[in-house]
């Protein structure tokens, strides 16, 4: 990648693809590229991390990730029909409807119950290719089982939503309500427009094209403006 693909001239960047079930090499990887030019983060692909990725095993990445100033990105995954990872589902709308949220929401869940925010404030996590109104639905549902038993997160020091709401998100494949009143409320309960980066997914068969933000109504210029490209230039340093 940084040989042929990567150009900071022509705004081409990657990121560090974490081999997470081996930490160790994780942290080489990352102490080894993190410093290039070209490179903007440490991604995590999140479906078949187990222990889940909030896992204290894993924390020596996140420590390295946080010292190197690379935020840290959750890719979702695992909705093949061949492969999910509950059989006898007959169509692919099934199991592409599940499987990017299901694997986000299991990883994102470890994060904040065993304290990654906590033990790392000044990282980055953004996760992506999940839409946007799972985001809202975990938040009030971590909420609801912390207050019954915050003894089991004994680290936090706030609901679980305060922690959703300090992330970062991708929008594709963003949801498209028939009424925008709907988006622009899922919008308000996550924090706002500063917490979305525009991702396309192109050329894939789903991918969304910049009018899915340009042309909602309650999104002012600005704020257009944030989700299609300023908000990814503060995460990752560009």
């Amino acid at each position: 990648m940084l040989d042929r693909v990567v150009d900071p001239a022509e705004g081409i960047y990657t990121m560090v693809p974490a081999p997470y079930r081996d930490p160790e090499a994780s942290v080489e990887l990352i102490d080894r590229v993190g410093d290039e030019q070209g490179v903007v983060g440490v991604v995590f692909v999140t479906p078949g991390a187990e222990p889940p990725l909030g896992n204290r095993r894993y924390d020596v990445i996140y420590e390295t990730a946080e010292a190197a100033g690379l935020p840290v990105v959750f890719h979702g995954g695992g909705a093949s029909i061949d492969y999910f990872h509950l059989r006898g589902y007959e169509k692919f709308i099934e199991t592409h409807t599940l499987g990017f949220m299901l694997n986000n929401a299991a990883q994102l869940t470890s994060l904040v119950v065993q304290g990654v925010p906590e033990k790392f404030p000044d990282l980055e996590v953004v996760f992506q290719e999940s839409g946007v109104f799972w985001i809202a639905t975990m938040m009030h549902r971590l909420d609801a089982e912390y207050l019954k038993r915050q003894s089991e997160a004994p680290l936090l020091r706030h609901r679980p939503s305060h922690y959703l709401r300090g992330f970062h998100y991708g929008t594709q494949p963003m949801e498209q309500p028939e009424d925008p009143a709907h988006l622009a409320a899922l919008f308000d309960m996550i924090g706002g427009a500063d917490r979305l980066l525009y991702a396309s997914d192109y050329p894939h068969w789903d991918y969304d094209p910049p009018s899915v933000i340009t042309k909602q109504p309650f999104l002012s210029d600005a704020e257009q403006a944030e989700i299609l490209g300023g908000n990814a230039e503060a995460v990752f340093g560009i």
